[in-house]
């Protein structure tokens, strides 16, 4: 087999992959996640369940996996935006706008999620986890930083101060995802005095 067609069998095989994650994700915004059946996927998607069993080895690693993918990047886009701003409070304020949107634009969707991923364990749990862990690291870099300028005190520990923030975000987050319909800027405007008593 050539190489030519290891990679176009390789792009189907990315292709299909995306395309049963996009049609999960919208059956489970639709249905609800217990509702969600790997029968009604296979039908919803076209595709076979060994298809989607090639992919995905249960409902549950569908979707962590697809909620796994999808928030590595918008939190890479959300951390990489931020660097560009000049002050911490604007830099963790703008990662967590970032955020806030993509539960917004996507809050069904995001409940049945965050329901499994919050409590995952096994090889999940472990993936998200580290996710967590280097996403983490990144944003202690914002305040290791803001030490350097003289913005944040030099007795402050970095790494608690991630911890704390990433805390409030979590709360915040929640309590807007209870509501109705998820509104960034309410919820940033019961965050932002929060960030602020940290600073």
């Amino acid at each position: 087999m050539s190489k030519l067609d290891m990679s176009r069998r390789e792009k189907q095989k990315l292709e299909t992959r995306r395309h049963i994650q996009s049609v999960a994700k919208s059956h489970i915004a639709e249905f609800g996640y217990e509702k969600t059946t790997m029968r009604a996927l296979s039908k919803a998607a076209e595709v076979g369940l060994g298809t989607i069993s090639l992919h995905f080895k249960d409902k549950k690693s569908l979707l962590l996996a697809s909620f796994y993918e999808e928030i590595e990047e918008v939190v890479r886009r959300a951390i990489d935006g931020a660097e560009e701003l000049r002050t911490l409070r604007e830099q963790l304020l703008h990662i967590v706008m970032g955020l806030f949107r993509y539960y917004a634009d996507n809050t069904q969707y995001s409940r049945a999620v965050l329901k499994e991923a919050l409590f995952a364990g096994g090889e999940w749990g472990a993936i998200l986890d580290e996710q967590i862990s280097k996403n983490g690291a990144r944003v202690t870099e914002f305040f290791e930083k803001a030490q350097l300028r003289g913005e944040l005190q030099i007795d402050r520990d970095p790494a608690a101060m991630t911890m704390v923030y990433w805390s409030i975000y979590i709360n915040c987050l929640v309590n807007g995802l209870k509501q109705e319909s998820f509104n960034p800027d309410v919820q940033m405007r019961k965050l932002t005095p929060l960030i602020d008593s940290i600073l």
